[in-house]
């Protein structure tokens, strides 16, 4: 039985509760190591803890024996009493050292020695001692106290590795989900490799890494990313396969771990890295796969620990791995991707060249070839071309050709309908805006303006551009910048207009609607589009070139057409140009799908007269029908009930004039609003209100 001398229980039981709580190990040992001398009165002591290798001793802790002591003995098991009461798991008391044969001096004054094991259940991996200088200086009290003692300690000892050993494990997990968000942050593979092991390097510890690829022309794995490798150590951090620890896991497919890289010589250290002595390094590498290929290895050096962490480290290698294949397949996948975007993108250049040359424009006409001389003359320079020609003319065909044929075709050709967007709309199309510029305006936005940097604007229908936005857009012909809305950066612009329009311009201009300084800017070089009426000897070439491309587009088998159709297309007009004989063609080839078209299948469309005559009177249902205005609001009144007169009349004469003017404009939406001075969607609305829609459906359809 335990006496109650200095409280040992109570001491025992406070010192538990103590160590319960203390997170640091040499601490705990050293307050284990205390309370034993304290208790036996002894002079010095050790608690000494079996190494990694299981074959020896070393001193974890110790009082009395020298500051050096646990550098200049180390136990082997079953060496000195230690050693034997490690060997045998249980105690010994040692009353004379002179009389013990397993005896092993380490101070000459010592007489006496107790040591008991440190185990939990079967398995003992330490050894608490302690020494005095007397004969018989412990007691079987003090035995079974430090027995007592030991196995408390052991108990809280392996609590405490097990709460390191998962306090390191959720570290290591932590820092894995803190870097999953970085794999595929930078397209840049080194970039993301910086990132991520920087991150690691400063959570875990790690000294050094590197990604080794196989350049296949020198069947050489050279580093493309790393960190802790200076500029030397990266050109020397070259191997063969086969060659070291590295070399050798890109051959033979395999991960490899090593605890001490001191101890191992297939370690080469190519490099050159000089280490402090006693550092334990430790050094993993494991193959990189490639589309189940090996492709490189991986590599990491990082401070040795315990073999807990050891192999927390292993786990924690291959999982990095992975995540660096899977960022070198997404590297692959993007540089396949835009090798082949690359690809088209020639490809496409070389056939937009083919397709735009100015050859390939139809027109054998004198017209026509003046305005391919012309383009040719100006295709190369910066200045500004303005466009002027009917609906339908090509305009825009011709400013791509010019595009295409210029210094700027390898850059941005951007196009944009001023007729087509309403005025604020337009406004933040061209010229951009910034998050925040107006309710909605969520994020940045470039505008037509910085998207054509370096390259071509073709503004369509120019002469429909608001006028305050004239001013803005004579600021970027004349300074060369702008400013987004909503911000007050000014970026500087290398951008050529080409404009187009089939106003006149010259007459806006006396009627305030367009400026006359924005006018002069955008015609410095002036190319007149004739209309196909004016160059009738185009017609047949124009007619054969449309027929192959709706055939081939429509997958109808049309190919020809025959001599009175074609003399017939040869004495319409075409208000509507080019456009309307595409139109005209397509309808016939897809609604009768004959081989070659015949003149009964050609439908030409005749647009309406003016809406009022010189003498006022109105057009109806046609051009041959006609009433005087008085005598067409008398029968109105004949056919309305009182009371409605005015909402009936107007009504219908509203629903009339819309009619025309959508016909004479080839419903075009836009261009009758514009000409009707109504806003677009209130056109919608009357088209909708007065069931026009259907009779614009039977108007435009073959008769």
């Amino acid at each position: 039985m335990l006496s109650n001398y200095h409280n040992p229980l109570v001491a025992l039981h406070d010192l538990t509760l103590s160590l319960l709580s203390e997170q640091n190990a040499d601490k705990l040992l050293n307050a284990i190591l205390d309370q034993a001398i304290e208790f036996t009165k002894a002079d010095s002591g050790s608690i000494c803890l079996l190494n990694e290798t299981r074959k020896y001793l070393e001193i974890k802790a110790q009082r009395g024996l020298g500051f050096d002591a646990s550098e200049r003995y180390k136990l082997r098991v079953g060496e000195g009493v230690t050693g034997r009461c490690l060997l045998t798991g249980r105690r010994r008391n040692v009353g004379d050292t002179r009389q013990d044969p397993y005896y092993v001096e380490i101070r000459p004054d010592i007489r006496s020695e107790l040591a008991v094991p440190l185990k939990v259940g079967s398995k003992t991996f330490g050894v608490i001692s302690v020494d005095s200088a007397k004969l018989y200086a412990f007691t079987s009290e003090h035995e079974e106290y430090l027995e007592l003692l030991a196995s408390y300690a052991a108990q809280i000892l392996t609590h405490h590795q097990a709460l390191t050993n998962l306090r390191h494990r959720t570290e290591i997990l932590q820092a894995l989900l803190e870097i999953t968000p970085l794999v595929t942050k930078n397209t840049d593979f080194s970039t993301n490799f910086q990132l991520i092991m920087s991150h690691l390097s400063e959570k875990i510890g790690i000294e050094r890494a590197a990604v080794f690829l196989l350049e296949e022309v020198k069947d050489e794995l050279r580093l493309i990313a790393s960190i802790g490798y200076t500029e030397d150590e990266k050109t020397r951090a070259r191997f063969q396969p086969g060659e070291g620890i590295t070399g050798t896991v890109y051959q033979e497919k395999k991960f490899i771990a090593i605890a001490d890289i001191s101890q191992d010589h297939s370690f080469l250290n190519k490099t050159g890295r000089k280490r402090a002595e006693g550092e334990v390094t430790s050094f993993f590498a494991a193959p990189v796969y490639l589309n189940n290929e090996v492709k490189g290895v991986f590599s990491m050096e990082i401070p040795y620990t315990s073999p807990s962490f050891f192999e927390d480290y292993q786990y924690l290698v291959q999982i990095i791995t992975s995540l660096f294949s899977q960022a070198l397949h997404i590297r692959q996948l993007l540089e396949d991707q835009s090798r082949n975007i690359r690809q088209e993108n020639i490809t496409l250049k070389k056939q937009l060249s083919e397709k735009y040359r100015f050859a390939n424009i139809i027109g054998k006409s004198p017209q026509m070839q003046a305005l391919f001389e012309k383009m040719r003359m100006v295709a190369d320079t910066s200045s500004s071309i303005l466009l002027v020609g009917e609906s339908g003319t090509g305009k825009e065909m011709i400013a791509t050709a010019l595009h295409q044929n210029s210094l700027r075709k390898d850059e941005n050709l951007v196009k944009i309908n001023c007729a087509a967007i309403p005025v604020d709309l337009l406004e933040s199309e061209l010229f951009g805006y910034v998050r925040g510029a107006f309710t909605g305006a969520h994020e940045d936005h470039p505008g037509k303006i910085l998207l054509a940097h370096k390259g071509t604007l073709f503004l369509d229908e120019i002469g429909e551009m608001d006028f305050r936005l004239q001013s803005k857009l004579l600021r970027v012909l004349q300074e060369k910048e702008f400013s987004p809305l909503g911000s007050n950066k000014v970026y500087k612009v290398d951008v050529r207009i080409i404009a187009a329009t089939n106003a006149n311009l010259e007459e806006l201009i006396s009627q305030k609607k367009f400026r006359e300084d924005l006018y002069y800017r955008l015609n410095v070089i002036r190319l007149e589009i004739p209309p196909l009426r004016e160059r009738r000897e185009d017609i047949p070439l124009l007619v054969r070139h449309l027929i192959q491309k709706i055939s081939h587009e429509t997958g109808k088998a049309t190919y020809d057409i025959s001599r009175k159709a074609l003399e017939k297309l040869m004495a319409y007009d075409f208000p509507g140009n080019v456009r309307e004989l595409e139109n005209i063609l397509e309808r016939a080839i897809v609604l009768t799908g004959k081989p070659i078209l015949d003149a009964e299948d050609i439908i030409l469309t005749e647009p309406r007269k003016e809406i009022l005559s010189p003498k006022g009177t109105v057009i109806g249902q046609s051009a041959a029908t006609s009433f005087s205005l008085r005598e067409w609001i008398i029968k109105e009144i004949h056919n309305s009930r009182a009371g409605h007169y005015y909402k009936d009349i107007i009504g219908k004469f509203e629903k009339e004039l819309i009619l025309i003017v959508l016909q004479n404009n080839l419903f075009n939406k836009t261009k009758t609003a514009t000409q009707l001075g109504l806003n677009r969607l209130t056109l919608d609305r009357k088209i909708k209100a007065y069931q026009i829609a259907e009779e614009i459906r039977q108007q435009s359809a073959p008769h």
